[in-house]
């Protein structure tokens, strides 16, 4: 299977479609200078960024003044989070099954790629550094340890994880953070993808975990008391149970995967999950 040096999409998109020319939180930019608000409820209610050229979101750019609510500001947050998790649950399913060095490589880009600029926000929410964490679960599947040890490691990343979400309670932002895994998803399978065969293993895998934890999220959510956010999550599950057919070869195909290889079906997915999330704003 071909697997070309295609680059990344990374999550530029993720600040377009919140209309930003910069970043903030988990995605830095080169010569962005910004403001950090309070978590608290005394903070400002926007964040002012100077957009620099490079980076993320800044490529190609004129540098400028970008107002980011608090509310987009949490989507990103949750986004960044949900990235994580995804690339873990990616990781940990090839460890499982006996591909290590595949497994490896998803294990260690949250730290490389996305953890390190999130930081800033996870320490000003209140919530717990899990940078250790994520070291030691990486340390484990390079070093060859016992699944079960992997197991546990990962078990408490996602403690971790669910921990750090709590910091942002409102539910519009939880519903719009999926939608945004799942285009970022459906970007990584257009690269990993092309005709119906695999051109990049690695950002098919990307895409499969990273739509796996949006369906680990709408399942926790769909047990909510709040009747209109589990009605939205299970919203969410049928429009993952639709773009299922993209994934029907698992994590390693073997062969073409055929006609239903489509990125369309998890671009589909996303907007379904938007109109959710518009219903619990």
């Amino acid at each position: 299977m071909a697997q070309h040096d295609t680059p990344r999409p990374t999550r530029a998109h993720l600040w377009a479609s919140l209309a930003l020319a910069g970043t903030v939180g988990g995605l830095a930019v080169s010569g962005a200078q910004a403001e950090t608000p309070s978590f608290g409820g005394h903070g400002p209610e926007t964040l002012w960024l100077a957009a620099g050229e490079g980076g993320e979101g800044g490529e190609g750019g004129e540098g400028g003044a970008v107002e980011m609510s608090v509310e987009d500001m949490d989507v990103a947050y949750l986004t960044d989070l949900g990235l994580i998790e995804g690339h873990l649950r990616a990781g940990i399913t090839l460890y499982r099954d006996g591909h290590a060095d595949l497994a490896a490589t998803h294990m260690k880009h949250p730290e490389d790629e996305i953890y390190a600029d999130l930081a800033p926000q996870i320490e000003e929410r209140g919530a717990d550094d899990f940078s250790a964490q994520l070291s030691a679960l990486a340390d484990a599947v390079k070093s060859g340890a016992p699944v079960e040890e992997a197991e546990a490691a990962f078990e408490a990343l996602l403690e971790r994880i669910a921990a750090a979400r709590t910091m942002v309670s409102e539910p519009g932002a939880t519903f719009g953070s999926l939608e945004q895994v799942l285009r970022i998803a459906a970007e990584e399978y257009e690269i990993g993808i092309v005709d119906g065969e695999i051109s990049n293993l690695h950002e098919y895998q990307d895409a499969m975990g990273f739509t796996e934890m949006v369906r680990a999220r709408a399942e926790d959510l769909a047990g909510s008391e709040d009747a209109a956010h589990a009605e939205a999550a299970v919203a969410v599950l049928d429009a993952l149970d639709a773009a299922a057919p993209a994934f029907a070869a698992g994590f390693v195909p073997e062969g073409p995967l055929g006609a239903e290889a489509k990125a369309s079906l998890l671009y589909a997915a996303a907007a379904r999950t938007e109109l959710a999330a518009l219903q619990v704003e």
